[in-house]
């Protein structure tokens, strides 16, 4: 167990690493948005995962358990605020129309 646990641990601080790289690398802010987003969570998936299999105590597995539920849930909440509220800021190319835009010029978000 320790030879699984212990390469579930390297691959996650790999992808950890992977994303801390990225945010220093890429050039505009939806790139870098997505590079903080997704190597971390899954880096520290299988870390979590990792440590539960060393450790293998009940309390230590609902403490990892836990911790995994709270990145999950909040990861992408945060990176959602995050780009709403770069989007008018930075001048991104998009490939479509941006709907965002329209529904903001619309006057929709407006809470007067």
């Amino acid at each position: 167990m320790g030879l699984v646990a212990g390469a579930l641990l390297v691959l996650g601080s790999l992808f950890t690493v992977i994303g801390g790289l990225g945010v220093v690398r890429f050039g505009d802010v939806m790139s870098r948005m997505h590079a903080a987003a997704k190597a971390p969570t899954l880096g520290l998936l299988l870390a979590a995962i990792g440590a539960a299999i060393e450790i293998g105590t009940a309390h230590a597995i609902a403490t990892l358990v836990l911790v995994v539920t709270l990145q999950l849930l909040t990861s992408p909440v945060a990176t959602h605020v995050l780009g709403r509220a770069s989007h008018g800021q930075v001048d991104v190319p998009v490939d479509r129309g941006d709907a965002l835009a329209e529904h903001r010029a619309s006057g929709a978000d407006d809470v007067s």
